[in-house]
């Protein structure tokens, strides 16, 4: 199952995203890396039901662009999952 993103809220310094079909994993990384970045005044992420919601991001930068920065985030989190998978296959073989 493809997981979908709905766009909530897109201004300069504030975007709020919400993840169907996903679980809360993916908001959870972003949100660590987010909150690492010095041009970050908040960054969450909340389920409102554990059963029936689907996941929210919300980030609210300082000065620069969200998205922008969202987009930085996702590129760390992605090489991120790559070097796991290189070392985990480097041990399993």
């Amino acid at each position: 199952m493809i997981m979908e993103v709905n766009i909530i809220v897109n201004e300069k310094n504030m975007l709020e995203l919400e993840f169907v079909n996903g679980d809360s994993s993916l908001p959870q990384m972003l949100v660590e890396k987010l909150n690492s970045d010095k041009n970050v005044e908040f960054a969450a992420y909340k389920v409102e039901h554990p059963l029936i919601a689907h996941p929210k991001l919300i980030l609210k930068t300082k000065s620069v662009d969200a998205s922008k920065l969202l987009l930085e985030k996702l590129q760390d989190v992605k090489k991120d999952v790559s070097d796991f998978k290189d070392q985990f296959m480097s041990i399993v073989k």
